[in-house]
């Protein structure tokens, strides 16, 4: 009966010991990430590697990897923002970083996106504004070849009908759009500057480099930053002057493309001679509407909390990021786990 009974007492005692196992690995599982596979490793579709999309990437991966260690950001190349929008709103990635033209080309409808408007675009927060001047267009004339026909302003140019050599990005780059729509506000469309005997070509940034350098080209037109390396590379090559758009010609165009107006000061760059506007776009974070709420909660809370590690990936992005700018809205309406966020933070009412 002894044994009987020390057996019982025996296998109470395991029972026991095996329920509390078994709590404590429920709590231990409690606590880990749900459905790590789907919410912790991301990709975001930048443009070209090396450049300042890239740095944006980076800062991502940075803040959102202070607020948990097992998530992580990675950046993708690919052909710039019309492609990002379109990978966004068919699912094939989960974020996307697309400036103010092209997120208004994709929602509004227009351009590569006439047939097929990209409604189910959110925005979750601002990576940067158009007043910080990443995306900022140069329109860059060749000093020698402005004295040579006597070239005060671009106006000139349009009336003695200058056979001049003009370059815009390439078809398929919003920046290349933005430069068309600025040659032809100033009264230079395209097809007249090669009616009157001019040439128009259409090339990338660096290929627009070397070809003004090797004095190929009259006349650039491309978006950069405020003092990119390409700007100073050209001015130490080729004596310049930057034309100005004049507020009427930038507020027009930028208005029906989604820029903004903006200026460089006569002591920003050496071969100013006095204030210039132009059109500068900012840019933004976009995911698909179909999202999880608290992941778009999560990623935004964690940029808002964590600005500092964002800024540290790029010298700019210091200067002129702080928690308004990252909140200030765009065409396209905002997730509303990425809005949950911001109204928590007080960003928004």
């Amino acid at each position: 009966m002894n044994k009987i009974a020390n057996f019982a007492a025996r296998r109470s005692l395991y029972i026991a010991i095996l329920a509390v196992i078994g709590i404590v690995i429920a709590l231990v599982l409690s606590r880990l990430p749900a459905d790590n596979s789907k919410n912790y490793n991301l990709t975001v579709a930048g443009a070209s590697p090396g450049g300042l999309w890239s740095a944006l990437g980076l800062g991502l991966d940075k803040a959102v990897n202070k607020s948990n260690s097992d998530f992580t950001i990675t950046y993708q190349t690919s052909s710039g923002g019309l492609a990002n929008a379109k990978l966004v709103s068919d699912n094939k990635v989960p974020l996307g970083i697309a400036s103010d033209i092209e997120l208004q080309s994709a929602w509004e409808g227009t351009g590569v996106f006439k047939d097929r408007p990209l409604k189910n675009l959110r925005v979750l927060f601002r990576l940067f504004t158009a007043e910080s001047r990443f995306q900022s267009i140069h329109l860059l004339l060749n000093r020698d070849f402005a004295d040579k026909h006597g070239i005060e302003t671009f106006a000139d140019i349009v009336a003695n009908k200058i056979e001049i050599r003009v370059a815009v990005n390439r078809p398929g780059n919003m920046d290349g759009d933005l430069g068309i729509a600025i040659l032809a506000a100033l009264g230079a469309p395209i097809d007249e500057i090669r009616n009157w005997g001019g040439q128009v070509f259409r090339a990338a940034t660096r290929e627009q480099t070397n070809l003004m350098t090797d004095r190929r080209l009259d006349l650039i037109n491309f978006g950069l930053s405020y003092n990119h390396a390409s700007v100073r590379e050209l001015a130490n090559a080729v004596p310049l002057i930057m034309v100005d758009l004049t507020e009427p010609v930038a507020a027009k165009v930028a208005s029906g493309m989604g820029g903004k107006p903006c200026a460089f000061r006569r002591d920003e760059y050496e071969f100013l001679d006095h204030d210039v506007t132009t059109i500068c776009t900012g840019a933004v974070l976009i995911a698909n509407q179909e999202m999880d709420e608290e992941l778009a909660y999560m990623l935004t809370k964690a940029m808002l909390e964590n600005l500092e590690s964002f800024k540290s990936a790029h010298q700019q992005l210091a200067q002129v990021t702080t928690l308004h700018s990252v909140a200030e809205d765009s065409v396209a309406p905002r997730h509303p786990g990425a809005e949950r966020a911001l109204r928590e933070a007080g960003m928004i009412e």
